[in-house]
């Protein structure tokens, strides 16, 4: 039999000194990975920001160019125009409101007197805004006096009537003083403006 003789010196296996190619590694640092994020999200942080500064500079002048459009529009003559037309109208209301017709009042107590009294003294007071009235005079008979009382009590504008100081007089006749108060929508001009008015 022939013997085995190795032709080549090349090892079939590999020396047992020699190692596999091994896979290049890299380390990644922690630290740099943090800052490269930090990094992007302030860049993207930075952009938003900018445009949404720059919507909102837009957003401002758009509105300051609607105001001064607005302001234009409303013409401020005419509202100087509307307000001192508005002032007067309420000067003359606050006028209509305190102004007061008295003759309605004497044609009334002229045709509630009876016929045997004889008004001596009258006296008007406004003072309070609540109209008073005070009348100094004569009848000829308590009956007469008791009938006028009676009137008077009855009627709607008459509040609170009050008789006093009665005596006799001279000449036999019965003094007396009125005194009351006159409800303000007799005497009111206004009212009567506006009842004339209903009347048309």
């Amino acid at each position: 039999m022939q013997p085995n003789f190795q032709t080549s010196f090349i090892p079939k296996k590999p020396v047992s000194g020699e190692t596999e190619k091994s896979a290049v590694v890299h380390d990644i640092d922690i630290f740099t990975l943090a800052a490269t994020m930090i990094f992007i999200a302030t860049a993207l942080l930075y952009g938003g920001l900018y445009f949404y500064q720059s919507l909102l500079i837009k957003q401002i002048t758009a509105a300051g160019l609607q105001l001064e459009e607005a302001k234009s529009a409303i013409l401020p003559e005419k509202i100087k125009e509307l307000i001192d037309a508005d002032s007067r109208i309420s000067t003359v209301n606050g006028l209509v409101e305190k102004h007061v017709v008295n003759s309605k009042m004497l044609v009334l107590l002229g045709d509630l007197s009876v016929r045997k009294i004889q008004f001596n003294d009258f006296t008007y007071s406004n003072k309070t805004g609540s109209p008073t009235i005070k009348i100094n005079g004569e009848v000829q008979t308590y009956n007469a006096l008791a009938q006028q009382q009676d009137i008077l009590t009855k009627n709607e504008y008459i509040k609170n009537p009050t008789f006093s100081n009665i005596s006799l007089s001279d000449g036999g006749n019965i003094k007396f003083q009125f005194t009351s108060s006159i409800d303000l929508s007799l005497v009111s001009y206004k009212k009567t403006v506006e009842s004339i008015s209903l009347n048309q």
